[in-house]
C-alpha cells in the first residue's frame, strides 16, 4: 500500500478481521486527520491450493466488515452471477457474494465491461463493492498492459471523506447564463426579463450606498468606492446567479441531462432490492457520459480556429501530476509539504525589492480622455473566457454590470487615473503554478513559472 505522505493518513491493518484467511483477504483502515475512516478490503477469492475446495477469503469476519459505515471491497471474487453480469450464462461461486451484497445493501460499481479477457467469454469476476454512503468514480483502464488476463480497474472516492475539507463548497465563480433569453420561448423570455430587472435593481441599490466619484475625489475615496463596487457585484451575484463550485463533475462535457441521470442512479441505489435497476441506471449514465464526451470533443475540433487546433495535441498527450512533488529551493532546502512548497515558490519568483520612496507622478490632464466610450471599447476587447482574478468576477459578468451603471464605473476608473492610485483590493493576485516544458529536473523551483491572475476591472484600469 502506497500513501501520499501529504495526505497525513494513518494506515492500520485489521488482522483480527482476516486472521483465518491466509492472506487471501486483507483489511486496511485508512484514517485521514480529523475525518471518518474508510475500510478497504482487498480480496482474492479462490480455492485453496491442494484441491480441497475451501475458499479461505470467505473466512474473514464479513459481518463486521460489511457493517462498517464506510467500506470498500475490491478484488478478484472469481464468481459468476447475473446480479452483476447480465450476460453470464452460468452461476458459479456466487451465493456468498450475492448474499453479502443483498444483506448489507452494498453497491456494485462494475459496469457491463468485462474484467477478465480471453476466448469468447465475457467475464465480470473482479468486483468493486461499497457501502451505500460511498460514491466512486469507477472505470476500467484497458490501455494498461499488465501481463495478466485481468483488466486494470481504477476508482477514486468522490466528494471527499466525511469530516474532511470539501472544496466543492467553495464558490469559484457565477453562472449568468440564466440571464440570457436568446432562443427561449416567449413565456421564458418574459420571466428572464423580470429576473434581470430585479437583479439590476439589486445591484443599483447596493452600489448606491456610496456616492459617485468626481474630479475632486481623494485616493481614500477611490479605495472606498472600489471596495463598495466589488461588494455590490458579489452580493448581487450571490443573490441572483447560480454559484459555481468545483466538484467531480466540473467538466466541459457535463450537462443537465447527465445530472438528471446521476440523480436517477442515486434514487435506484437507495431502493430496497434495487440492484438490477441500479445497474441499468449506471449503464445509462456511463453511455450518456461517453456520448457527451465525444460530442464535446467533436464540437471543440469543429469550432477551433487558427492556433487553437494545436491545443488538441496537448489534450491527447499524457500529463504528469507534480502537485505532490517535493521541491528544492535555490538555497538547497527541501520543501516537502504544500505550505513549504508555496513559500519556496513565492521566495524564488517574488523576491523582495530594494527599499525605496517611490511616489507616483502626477497624472496631468490624461484622465480627461477617460470616458464611458473609451472604457466600453476597452472592456469589449476583453475575452469573456479570460480567467478572473481573486474576486472571481469574469469579463462577461463585468460587462453586464457595466451596462447597468456606466457612470459609477467610469468615474471610478477616471479617478484612479487622475489620482495615480490603484486600489489595494485589486492588488491581490491569484497565482497559478505551471511547469516549464523540457526542464531536466522538476524538483527545482525554477522549473516552474507562476501565472498571475488579476481582477478584470483592475486590468482594465491598467
Amino acid at each position: 500500500m502506497v500513501v501520499n505522505r501529504e495526505s497525513r493518513c494513518q494506515i492500520t491493518e485489521w488482522k483480527d478481521l482476516t486472521r483465518d484467511c491466509a492472506n487471501y483477504t486483507q483489511a486496511l483502515e485508512v484514517k485521514p486527520p480529523d475525518s471518518t475512516s474508510i475500510i478497504i478490503i482487498n480480496v482474492y477469492d479462490c480455492e485453496r491450493y491442494g484441491g480441497s475446495g475451501e475458499r479461505l477469503a470467505q473466512h474473514a469476519n464479513w459481518e463486521a466488515i460489511a457493517s462498517h459505515s464506510q467500506v470498500i471491497i475490491a478484488g478478484d471474487m472469481n464468481a459468476h452471477s447475473q446480479m452483476w453480469n447480465g450476460r453470464a450464462t452460468s452461476r458459479r461461486n456466487a451465493p456468498f457474494w450475492e448474499n453479502l451484497i443483498t444483506n448489507h445493501s452494498l453497491v456494485v460499481w462494475n459496469s457491463e465491461e468485462a474484467t477478465r479477457v480471453g476466448g469468447n467469454n465475457h467475464s465480470i469476476i473482479d468486483l468493486t463493492l461499497t457501502s451505500a454512503s460511498i460514491e466512486l468514480n469507477w472505470c476500467i483502464d484497458s490501455k494498461e498492459a499488465t501481463g495478466s488476463d485481468h483488466e486494470v480497474i481504477v476508482w477514486e472516492v468522490l466528494g471527499g471523506i466525511p469530516g474532511s475539507r470539501d472544496t466543492s463548497k467553495e464558490v469559484t465563480g457565477w453562472d449568468i447564463s440564466g440571464w440570457d433569453s436568446t432562443g427561449k420561448s416567449e413565456e421564458e423570455q418574459t420571466a428572464i426579463r423580470e429576473k434581470k430587472a430585479a437583479t439590476q435593481q439589486c445591484f443599483l441599490r447596493a452600489g448606491g450606498k456610496t456616492g459617485v466619484l468626481d474630479d475632486t475625489s481623494s485616493a481614500a475615496q477611490v479605495e472606498e468606492a472600489a471596495v463598495a463596487l466589488q461588494e455590490a457585484m458579489v452580493g448581487t451575484l450571490n443573490s441572483h446567479a447560480r454559484r459555481k463550485r468545483w466538484c467531480s463533475r466540473s467538466k466541459p462535457w457535463w450537462t443537465e441531462d447527465l445530472a438528471e441521470l446521476r440523480k436517477e442512479l442515486g434514487r435506484e441505489r437507495r431502493r430496497p432490492a434495487g440492484i438490477g435497476r441500479a445497474r441499468d441506471a449506471r449503464r445509462n449514465l456511463r453511455r450518456a457520459i461517453q456520448k457527451a464526451k465525444k460530442a464535446c470533443w467533436n464540437r471543440f475540433l469543429q469550432e477551433a480556429k487558427g492556433g487553437e487546433v494545436w491545443v488538441a495535441a496537448s489534450y491527447t498527450a499524457p500529463r504528469l501530476d507534480r502537485t505532490g512533488q517535493a521541491l528544492v529551493d535555490e538555497d538547497g532546502n527541501v520543501a516537502p509539504s504544500q505550505d513549504e512548497r508555496e513559500a519556496a515558490i513565492f521566495k524564488g519568483h517574488f523576491p523582495k525589492g530594494p527599499p525605496g520612496t517611490y511616489e507616483p507622478a502626477a497624472s496631468g490632464q490624461a484622465f480627461e480622455r477617460v470616458d464611458a466610450h473609451l472604457i466600453g471599447s476597452l472592456l469589449a476587447k476583453v475575452a469573456n473566457m479570460a480567467a478572473p482574478g481573486d474576486d472571481r468576477i469574469s469579463a462577461d459578468i463585468l460587462k453586464v454590470f457595466w451596462q447597468w451603471d456606466q457612470q459609477r464605473i467610469s468615474q471610478l476608473v477616471r479617478a484612479c487615473i487622475r489620482t495615480g492610485y490603484h486600489p489595494k483590493i485589486w492588488k491581490t493576485v491569484k497565482g497559478v503554478v505551471i511547469p516549464k516544458p523540457g526542464k531536466p529536473d522538476y524538483a527545482k523551483v525554477r522549473a516552474y513559472r507562476v501565472i498571475s491572475l488579476l481582477d478584470v476591472i483592475g486590468k482594465l484600469v491598467e
